[in-house]
């Protein structure tokens, strides 16, 4: 689980533009998982939610790894109440199905490099027909800072098409963890460089304060 100052979606040219937490979970079993992962405003509104259905077409310990994945997505929109004197709102439910292939290359345990590409599409009128996020995607993870502070930094230049709106952008995520301290201190960039895309700001980033929550196994 996490909480931040400003909520960043999974495509980073969009945010809430306020304070938010979500929830993330993964059940696994072989090659297959479920990764739901919930999204609110700190005033407990809704914000989205994601159901995540993935498959891993590689075989385990293997350098190359590609996952295959769709889900559900629902994403809550505050709209006027038509014929209202005051400001009424009430919450618009938009539903979207969502493809994703994203092939990378571990080269150490230090750097991993790939290609990111997600398809979505809207279920219900009025909402984004097509949108098609591609991210030349790079991690650089464990890097010791000293004997219990490690770094870790994701750099993704990224290309976006929205109904044929397309953008260029460039966005990174620094993540600070200490030893033996259970929240991961993260913070996410967001810079466009040319852009048609409604609603895309110039510069977006946030701090954000992660707990994960210790796993096991569900006997049958």
């Amino acid at each position: 689980m996490s909480i931040t100052n400003n909520g960043i979606s999974i495509v980073p040219s969009f945010s809430l533009e306020k304070p938010a937490t979500v929830f993330n979970m993964t059940i696994a079993k072989g090659r297959f998982s479920f990764d739901p992962e919930l999204a609110f405003s700190l005033e407990a509104k809704p914000w989205y939610s994601l159901f995540w259905f993935r498959y891993n077409l590689s075989p385990k310990q293997s350098k190359f790894n590609m996952n295959v994945g769709t889900h559900l997505g629902l994403n809550f929109v505050n709209i006027p109440f038509p014929n209202a004197k005051d400001s009424i709102q009430i919450q618009k439910t938009d539903r979207y199905l969502v493809l994703e292939i994203f092939p990378r290359y571990k080269f150490s345990k230090h750097l991993t490099m790939g290609v990111y590409y997600l398809r979505s599409h809207g279920l219900d009128p009025a909402t984004l027909n097509a949108l098609n996020f591609v991210t030349l995607y790079t991690d650089i993870s464990q890097i010791q800072l000293s004997k219990k502070a490690t770094l870790g930094i994701s750099p993704q230049l990224y290309y976006l098409n929205i109904d044929g709106n397309h953008g260029y952008y460039l966005t990174s995520e620094i993540s600070l963890s200490l030893q033996n301290f259970p929240v991961i201190i993260k913070s996410t960039m967001n810079k466009t460089f040319e852009t048609k895309v409604e609603g895309s700001k110039p510069f977006l980033w946030n701090i954000k304060l992660v707990y994960s929550l210790k796993g096991g196994k569900i006997k049958p």
